[in-house]
């Protein structure tokens, strides 16, 4: 992604959201080695993992858990509940690695975090809007989206987003977060 995007207009009424703070603040080398697996969708997040050094691992977690993020024997561990639907895996995973890449040293020092389905950990709202927002740029790249839409003639109807969700391998939910009306 551009870090200098302000606004990504889609052609169709639609506007694509800008990359976040969060993702614009990342560090040159970090955005590098993250950039270079957002040039595809359904973005491959295992991939980022793995270059990150995060260990990721499909777990049957506690009811009401998505997900978890710490540290075992030094080394970075994300457990994602296997029993979830995929596209929820998906966002929480999104979700963890955005919290990994922003929070680590809050991680280190608390021992991990669980998060519930909604993806609260009991930190401060700020921390999980933050890993939010990243995590969106993460599983649905503001560049990418904005190609998409640009396919599209007319409106953007139900049918379309679900398209994009689809494609992008999300929920329609965080598939409409992603778009705004303009």
């Amino acid at each position: 992604m551009d870090g200098n995007m302000h606004s990504m207009a889609a052609s169709n009424g639609w506007e694509v959201k800008s990359p976040s703070r969060e993702y614009l603040n990342l560090s040159p080398e970090v955005r590098a080695e993250v950039d270079e697996y957002l040039s595809t969708h359904p973005v491959k997040l295992g991939a980022i993992a793995k270059r990150l050094g995060v260990k990721v691992l499909l777990s049957t977690l506690p009811r009401g858990t998505s997900g978890q993020i710490g540290q075992e024997n030094g080394d970075f561990v994300i457990r994602i509940n296997r029993h979830e639907a995929k596209h929820r895996q998906r966002f929480t995973l999104a979700h963890e690695l955005a919290h990994y890449l922003l929070h680590r040293d809050l991680i280190v020092a608390e021992g991990g975090w669980s998060e519930n389905v909604l993806l609260r950990s009991g930190q401060p709202a700020n921390v999980e809007y933050e890993a939010n927002r990243l995590a969106s740029d993460l599983i649905i790249p503001s560049a990418q989206l904005a190609e998409a839409t640009a396919e599209y003639s007319g409106p953007m109807t139900p049918e379309v987003i679900e398209d994009l969700a689809r494609r992008f391998g999300v929920s329609t939910a965080a598939m409409e977060i992603k778009l705004q009306m303009v």
